[in-house]
């Protein structure tokens, strides 16, 4: 039913077929809409995933590129985010990738309070 997927680790599909669990370099699971999966499959992102910090406390789902040869965080690449688009998750859960779960807000630039 599946084409074979080249990973080193392993990677579940629900019942349904709708939803993707992909195991990271951690152990840990992300959740991933099946169209998603399939269009990284097809833009050839490898699904060797792991968690990578920002030096804050928050660690993102990151994956390698191999059109680019570049480090993307997976949740930017499943929205589509531009420059000056931040990816918040509505459920605080960082391996829930699903779009159902992602929202695309305007850029990071903070107001300073002292004028």
């Amino acid at each position: 039913m599946h084409n074979p997927i080249e990973t080193k680790r392993p990677i579940r599909f629900s019942k349904d077929g709708l939803t993707v669990f992909v195991t990271l370099k951690c152990g840990s699971s992300v959740m991933i809409d099946r169209d998603d999966f399939d269009r990284f499959v097809t833009e050839h992102l490898t699904l060797n995933w792991y968690l990578s910090g920002n030096g804050k406390g928050q660690q993102y789902v990151c994956a390698h590129d191999q059109r680019f040869g570049n480090i993307v965080p997976v949740a930017r690449e499943i929205m589509r985010a531009g420059r000056g688009e931040v990816i918040r998750y509505r459920s605080r859960d960082r391996l829930d990738l699903r779009k159902s779960n992602l929202t695309r807000c305007g850029g990071p630039a903070k107001r300073s309070l002292r004028g």
